[in-house]
């Protein structure tokens, strides 16, 4: 019996897994906003919780990945904070649309410095591309939600 992969050409096999993965990766590199802050890292942290409450969310953690890192010894690495955030109102609405989304909550933020310095704040989007209408539409309000944080941060 001769199989679908048999009539392809190694090249063609190529080209397809090089698709397929390419297609994989704008998915998620779509889903990655950013923006540049022009305020200092601290600043930049204390407008964003700022942000964060006017959205009516509550920080819930907060990790200090760069300066633990610096705490180790790398005295010079860039700072990095992770900011946990969650409206449990939001969560309950999206819990009774699909209990398994509960892994996109809480929402994060990460507020982080380039190497040549630069205050990075961004956010991995919820995917909005489901075929449940319901959860599509809470993607999107999330994600507004969480575009108008970051904005708000960095204006």
């Amino acid at each position: 019996m001769k199989t679908f992969l048999s009539g392809i050409s190694s090249y063609s096999l190529i080209i397809l897994i090089f698709l397929l993965c390419t297609a994989c990766n704008q998915q998620t590199e779509s889903r990655l906003y950013e923006k540049e802050s022009p305020y200092s890292f601290e600043d930049t942290l204390l407008n964003l919780d700022i942000a964060i409450s006017e959205q009516n969310y509550r920080i819930i953690h907060r990790s200090h990945i760069g300066q633990a890192i610096r705490d180790r010894g790398d005295t010079d690495f860039p700072l990095a904070t992770i900011t946990n955030f969650c409206n449990i109102t939001y969560a309950k609405e999206l819990m009774e649309i699909n209990p398994q989304l509960i892994n996109e909550m809480p929402c994060n933020i990460s507020v982080r410095q380039s190497k040549s310095g630069q205050v990075i704040v961004s956010t991995k989007l919820m995917d909005e591309t489901s075929d449940n209408d319901k959860q599509q539409a809470f993607a999107k309000k999330i994600n507004h939600n969480l575009k108008t944080i970051i904005g708000a941060t960095i204006e």
